[in-house]
């Protein structure tokens, strides 16, 4: 009679961690007579994504993302890149709609308690779309989150720019039914629910500047906590876009409040698009983006210059040196 043998949980987990066997899992779909359907056949799926995590196997390039020509040309014609666009650009339309909402519900409240519910609002709203959307699209619902895995070789050029222009689109439905479920007066009396500043309490300079730290500070915390690959393989999809979430909860409740009339950093610039249409104010209106962009190149670059696998990269140079 052979002897059960017992081993640690945190032994058997360092193991499959830093097994050289990519791992392997299945998901039974009702109605396919049990027949299993691999997880990286899920369209959401790819290496930027918060769904990168279900496909355990990680492609390391002998070559960085610019010199690699698919990463240009390939996927244009994909039918699932563009599957993943409509369900990007109606989850990011509703996600929208429901913030400028809540922009204007706060105005009237007259509540003094303004930093609180942000925080926690915005922490509640994005965790719940990433969950709701990733696996369909990657979950990003953000051109800015979009445009820096694109700089940072995580998204392949086809799909980021297609989900870069649903996404824009879906800021622009979502400004036009807020607007018209506000009604013209009360959408312009609202400045369409955020994002606006008084230009006689805080310069453009000030207001670019701190959208450009928020952006950089909340890209950081969200390529750390849900879309680095090798970060994915400890925390997995679950715990991933509620500590994104999370983050956006406490940049917004920083930011928010540093100025008299000054409504925060606005870190999604098809938000931004959306609150501009809602209630015709484009005042300014570049800063919302130029911000973003130059917050997405500062930790692209960081990222580029010490990628997550760098240490492989290394013992290859040294063949097996330790590191």
């Amino acid at each position: 009679m052979s002897k059960s043998t017992f081993v640690k949980p945190e032994t058997a987990i360092k193991d499959v961690l830093m097994s050289p066997t990519p791992i392997t899992s299945t998901l039974r779909v009702p109605g396919t007579s049990g027949r299993p359907l691999p997880y990286k056949a899920i369209d959401g799926a790819f290496q930027g994504s918060f769904a990168r995590a279900v496909d355990h196997s990680l492609t390391v390039h002998d070559v960085p993302w610019y010199r690699r020509r698919e990463y240009y040309t390939k996927g244009w014609t994909d039918p699932v890149i563009w599957r993943s666009a409509v369900v990007e650009c109606l989850a990011t339309s509703s996600m929208i709609y429901v913030s400028g909402q809540f922009g204007v519900t706060l105005m009237n409240s007259g509540t003094t308690q303004i930093v609180g519910y942000v925080g926690i609002f915005n922490a509640i709203l994005l965790s719940s779309f990433i969950y709701a959307t990733a696996t369909a699209t990657g979950g990003h619902l953000n051109p800015m989150i979009t445009f820096m895995t694109i700089l940072c070789g995580l998204t392949p050029l086809s799909r980021g720019m297609v989900l870069i222009l649903a996404q824009t689109l879906a800021g622009l439905v979502a400004g036009g039914v807020l607007l018209g479920s506000l009604g013209h007066d009360r959408a312009v009396s609202h400045m369409g629910g955020g994002n606006f500043f008084d230009p006689r309490v805080l310069s453009p300079g000030q207001a670019l500047l701190t959208e450009t730290m928020s952006s950089a500070t909340l890209l950081t915390l969200a390529i750390g906590n849900g879309l680095d690959p090798r970060q994915q393989q400890l925390y997995g999809p679950r715990i991933g876009p509620l500590l994104v979430g999370l983050s956006m909860g406490l940049v917004t409740c920083a930011g928010t409040g540093i100025a008299p009339g000054y409504t925060g950093p606005g870190l999604n610039p098809a938000r931004a698009i959306a609150l501009a249409v809602a209630g015709y104010n484009w005042q300014n209106h570049w800063i919302w983006w130029v911000g973003p962009a130059l917050g997405s190149i500062i930790v692209a670059a960081v990222y580029s210059f010490a990628p997550p696998d760098h240490a492989d990269h290394i013992r290859n140079k040294t063949k097996g040196s330790v590191v």
